[in-house]
């Protein structure tokens, strides 16, 4: 049921004050389901979160129980969970602290270990193993929209969060964030380095 129809079933009618309470408790839920299950319920773990004058960056890290739960939650095929779990999931939540426009850019964001680049899954990759299993596009907008965006320019005060995907490792790894400002990307670059990045099922510290 869309939102339009549910307000035009259920307020456009005669009722009383605590009908009209009821309803929109009834609203705020459904409006709460059309949200994406959102990373922020977690506890969160000082250990996982950088935090700068500019930015706030959280990581949460999936198991492969918690990956297939979420789209078997959603009605995916058996084949297409069974392909998604094969991967590591990072959580990302980054809000932008300062008082400039950040440009949060996935392509900027490089993951290596002892000097070698870790590739990152893109929603081309994505694309590519859901046509090969034929995967219908429903399934597919949900998993995109689960994912973090490729490119997003923040401005002060903006949070985006998203699934960032990569080949699953063993070991833990580093991220170097690079984020241009302002509207046309000529202010100072920021850089942000982390270390100990890791997948959940697979990591041997």
């Amino acid at each position: 049921m869309t939102i339009s129809l549910f307000k035009k079933r259920y307020f456009y009618s005669t009722c009383s004050i605590g009908d009209i309470v009821l309803r929109l408790l009834a609203l705020l839920v459904l409006l709460l389901l059309l949200l994406p299950a959102t990373p922020l319920m977690a506890a969160e773990n000082k250990k996982d979160v950088y935090e700068d004058e500019d930015i706030y960056l959280r990581f949460i890290y999936r198991s492969a129980e918690q990956v297939a739960a979420f789209y078997e939650g959603r009605g995916f095929p058996k084949a297409a969970i069974a392909r998604a779990v094969q991967s590591c999931y990072v959580t990302v939540i980054l809000k932008n602290k300062s008082d400039d426009l950040l440009w949060f850019e996935l392509d900027n964001w490089l993951f290596h270990k002892n000097g070698k680049m870790i590739p990152r899954y893109k929603q081309t990759y994505w694309n590519k193993q859901w046509d090969e299993m034929q995967l219908k596009q429903a399934y597919r907008s949900t998993f995109g929209w689960t994912l973090f965006p490729e490119t997003r320019d923040a401005r002060p005060g903006e949070s985006v969060s998203g699934n960032i995907t990569l080949p699953m490792q063993m070991h833990p790894f580093s991220l170097t964030l690079n984020f241009a400002r302002d509207e046309n990307k000529k202010g100072k670059m920021k850089t942000v380095q982390l270390n100990d990045i890791y997948c959940k099922d697979a990591v041997q510290k």
